[in-house]
């Protein structure tokens, strides 16, 4: 719990962590009531109530995942600037094991990832609920819930995917590199591809959006969230060797 609490205390002290939220939540909010005005006024008069329901919480949604890259990227941050200043290895004297300081970067950056995703969607949802109240949309029926965890869930992956990313190869623009071209790059790269279709089921892009309704679905929503979740998991597993192997060597 006293790696968290340090944890936490550097992550909120440093400037680019209400930079990467404050333009992520921003941009986010700004195009996730555009894009809900414009879906909205689509819509034809014989929407039900749980339709409408599922409409908002969708373009919501899509609204929060645009706010992944600026998360990532301090995700990448978070460590990477630590090894830049040499201030990683004040961090490891005061906390020898590098697995448990990583968990705890890991864990808080979860609850920033989480909490910058709640600043969008319940803005969003309240505004949407407005834009389409001739509709009476319902509450929250039960089949929003694979989109909300969905959504969610991929903003958190790719900030821990940008924090493993960081404690691999510990230069800030490498890792950033890696990560846009891991979320961006490789799925529009792969659909170049005759095999294509299947290699985007194993990128977190194409689950992500499957779950959020913006994708067909080629698989059980199940194995949606599995492929995405270990876009995080794998990759934090493989920072955790790297920096053991390395407090080996030093």
């Amino acid at each position: 719990m006293n790696t968290i609490t340090a944890e936490w205390i550097k992550l909120r002290t440093l400037r680019s962590t209400w930079w990467a939220i404050g333009i992520g939540v921003i941009i986010s909010l700004a195009l996730t009531a555009l894009g809900a005005s414009t879906v909205i006024s689509r819509w034809s008069p014989g929407q039900t109530p749980d339709q409408a329901a599922m409409g908002i919480v969708v373009a919501v949604y899509v609204g929060v995942i645009l706010a992944q890259l600026p998360l990532g990227m301090l995700g990448t941050m978070t460590i990477t600037t630590e090894h830049a200043s040499g201030m990683i290895n004040v961090t490891f004297i005061a906390t020898p094991s590098r697995t448990r300081v990583l968990l705890a970067k890991a864990s808080v950056l979860s609850g920033a990832a989480i909490s910058a995703s709640l600043l969008i969607a319940v803005p969003g949802y309240l505004f949407g609920r407005f834009v389409a109240a001739d509709f009476h949309p319902s509450l929250l029926p039960p089949q929003v819930w694979p989109v909300i965890g969905g959504g969610t869930l991929m903003i958190v992956v790719t900030t821990l995917l940008g924090l493993a990313l960081g404690a691999i190869l510990r230069n800030g623009a490498v890792a950033t590199a890696a990560l846009v071209a891991i979320v961006l790059m490789l799925p529009f790269a792969a659909r170049m591809l005759p095999w294509g279709e299947a290699i985007n089921q194993f990128l977190p892009t194409y689950p992500a959006l499957q779950l959020i309704k913006q994708a067909p679905n080629i698989m059980p929503t199940w194995a949606a969230f599995t492929v995405l979740a270990g876009w995080a998991v794998v990759p934090l597993v493989i920072g955790a060797i790297a920096g053991r192997r390395s407090s080996h060597g030093s």
